[in-house]
């Protein structure tokens, strides 16, 4: 703030100026009665100043200024006013975006220690994938899930080491998946989690050498979810369907990438009002429901999307949220209060 530095408590009717202060230049003006220097912004005050005049308040007079309106306000700031030696500034596990970046800046913090970023190798599975690119033939489908994934590890601030398509052969699946976990910290399949004849990740996962942990788990959908460690690595298996895809990469996949950056794990929920009933039925399972949460007349209104079955891609379209329902909750109605997870700001 461009202004005049001079005494607050000096009740002077008008000031002389007796030099002038510019930014990065320490003052050798020391201000007495009845004196004032002019000062730029981002200036050093000198001594004797405790208050800069804005320029807008001034009427400048030859060598003299006179204050029109004055008030207590001192425009300075102080050294110490933002933070004080011994004050926590940011925490280990802080995500750095902007702000807290910006905050290093200034404390001359510019190589940050830093988790790197997770590497995620992923295969996905399947005699009748083919790549998006190609027209499939009867009985062939093109492969979502690979683009699904690839999109959303980048999202979640991973690093996609590798990726391939691999047929329902166990051996040909083995050999591939011995390479793709070498070095990554995260091994994704995608298919292979259920108990059909060609669901071979639990076996897959054993042949490798990990520690199956889990190999189902109350959620709808995405029942068939198998996690395993190795060492310090982790392995999920997803089921193939995209929902059941979309839904098990955010409630855990995504936690399991925030736990290897070593970052407080994030579940950004809030309750919005249901815009419109939809065909939800009650299930034995916690549920989370694909929507689109918009922000209308100052609160959160959720839409649940199209649900028909756990391979309809049509209703990932537009989904920012996912409407959240414990185990057996009754059926909401138009205009309840949901809990929704947010995965990106409305």
């Amino acid at each position: 703030m461009d202004g005049y530095a001079l005494a607050l408590d000096d009740d002077s009717p008008r000031f002389r100026v007796v030099g002038e202060i510019q930014p990065g230049v320490v003052p050798k003006i020391q201000i007495g009665r009845g004196e004032c220097a002019r000062i730029f912004t981002g200036a050093q005050i000198p001594a004797g100043a405790t208050q800069v005049l804005m320029q807008e308040y001034v009427r400048v007079e030859g060598d003299f200024i006179v204050p029109t309106q004055r008030t207590r306000v001192t425009h300075i700031r102080a050294r110490g006013e933002d933070a004080r030696r011994g004050d926590l500034l940011l925490a280990a596990g802080a995500r750095l975006g902007a702000g807290e970046l910006a905050l290093l800046a200034s404390l001359g913090v510019t190589q940050p220690l830093v988790s790197p970023a997770v590497r995620v190798a992923h295969i996905t599975t399947g005699n009748e994938l083919v790549d998006p690119a190609q027209t499939p033939s009867p009985g062939q489908i093109r492969d979502s899930n690979s683009t699904l994934v690839a999109a959303l590890v980048q999202q979640f601030g991973g690093i996609l080491a590798r990726q391939e398509r691999v047929t329902d052969d166990f051996e040909l699946l083995l050999a591939r998946a011995r390479v793709a976990a070498d070095g990554c910290d995260l091994l994704l399949v995608s298919g292979g989690a259920s108990v059909g004849d060609y669901d071979f990740g639990s076996r897959l996962l054993r042949a490798l050498g990990f520690q199956i942990h889990f190999e189902r788990i109350s959620l709808r959908p995405g029942k068939p979810l198998v996690f395993a460690t190795r060492g310090g690595q982790a392995a999920f298996i997803l089921p193939g369907n995209p929902v059941s895809h979309f839904v098990t990469l955010h409630v855990a996949v995504r936690l399991a990438m925030e736990q290897f950056s070593g970052s407080a794990p994030m579940w950004p929920e809030a309750e919005a009002r249901l815009a419109e009933d939809f065909a939800y039925r009650p299930d034995a399972r916690e549920t989370f429901w694909p929507a689109s949460v918009r922000i209308e007349n100052g609160r959160l209104v959720a839409r649940a999307r199209r649900w028909q079955s756990s391979g309809d891609v049509t209703g990932l379209t537009g989904v920012n949220a996912l409407l959240q329902f414990a185990a057996g909750a009754p059926q909401p109605k138009v205009g309840d209060s949901v809990s929704a997870l947010l995965l990106e700001l409305p």
